[in-house]
């Protein structure tokens, strides 16, 4: 069982406590909505979707995070700033987590947290990501619009291996985001492909253990693509894909994103039982604190 002696932060956004020692907080489960192949999404030019589709599978997800203990956050995806928008609010109507503005540049993003601003929704809104391609001029502009929230992407051409990724964070990404004023700082380690995904974990331990930072990945691209595991079924895949995921949070992440939220049934329960069973032992073994919400009182 993993524990840090560096000082973990905790970030509360919402109603959501992002980091802390393995065990002591449950896990966030970062589910996607309106990417390019979702059914809900009719036009992502306008921002057009089935609200009825969409609706549902939040409410399905909301369900589960709930009977579950575990924390959520919704990563909402756009490529057009309006309709980023329109849809933030949507899924900020429906639920009440926190929510990734995953436009697919700055150009997108930037306005979009502009008219989340504007309605009201700033608190609630995640920046994703801050980048080696953000620029000053940029940096600045997250800072005037006065976002709190972001995921550091730890992406780049000389930044494959655990060691390039921290120090890249150290002397590229936490300047930046200190630059664009950011409180919140999260970290993602940029998953490649699915081989490489140990990289990913040793890379969660490293920052914990030096920085101290909420952590995660994305796994979702490279384990959904995974033609190997289709050719067993629909249940052997899905049994793969939340294996995959167990995996991430056992190895100290504080979140993870699991791609479509459609796939939520297939995913939180698997992880909240590797979620209940390291808040057992950090309460029983380690003998220290745990959050009053946590699967240990819920799943068993």
């Amino acid at each position: 069982m993993l524990n840090f002696e560096k000082e973990q932060l905790v970030f509360e956004i919402g109603d959501v406590k992002l980091g802390g020692q393995p065990g002591e907080n449950p896990p966030v489960m970062i589910g996607t909505v309106f990417y390019a192949n979702h059914a809900a999404l009719l036009d992502e030019k306008t921002g057009k979707i089935d609200k009825n589709l969409a609706e549902q599978e939040l409410n399905e997800y909301s369900e589960i995070i709930d009977e579950t203990n575990m924390q959520g956050i919704i990563d909402v995806v756009g490529g057009y700033p309006d309709a980023l928008i329109k849809e933030c609010e949507f899924v900020a109507e429906k639920v009440d987590f926190p929510f990734l503005v995953d436009g697919l540049n700055d150009s997108s993003r930037i306005p979009a947290l502009e008219g989340l601003k504007e309605i009201g929704l700033l608190d609630r809104a995640i920046l994703n990501s801050i980048d080696d391609s953000t620029s000053d001029a940029n940096l600045e502009k997250i800072k005037e619009i006065g976002v709190k929230s972001a995921v550091l992407l730890t992406f780049g051409s000389r930044c494959i291996f655990p060691k390039q990724k921290l120090d890249f964070l150290r002397n590229v990404l936490i300047p930046k985001a200190q630059k664009a004023n950011i409180e919140n700082i999260i970290i993602d380690t940029a998953v490649l492909d699915l081989p490489s995904i140990g990289i990913n974990i040793e890379t969660v331990g490293m920052v914990k253990k030096e920085l101290g930072y909420p952590v995660g990945f994305a796994p979702a691209n490279a384990i959904y693509g995974w033609n190997f595991g289709k050719k067993f079924g629909e249940a052997s895949r899905c049994g793969a894909i939340a294996a995959q995921m167990a995996y991430c949070i056992n190895a100290g992440s504080d979140f993870v994103l699991f791609g479509p939220i459609k796939f939520a049934k297939c995913i939180i329960p698997a992880v909240s039982l590797i979620a209940g069973i390291n808040s057992y032992y950090r309460k029983r073994i380690l003998r220290k604190q745990i959050s009053e919400k946590t699967p240990l009182t819920k799943i068993f």
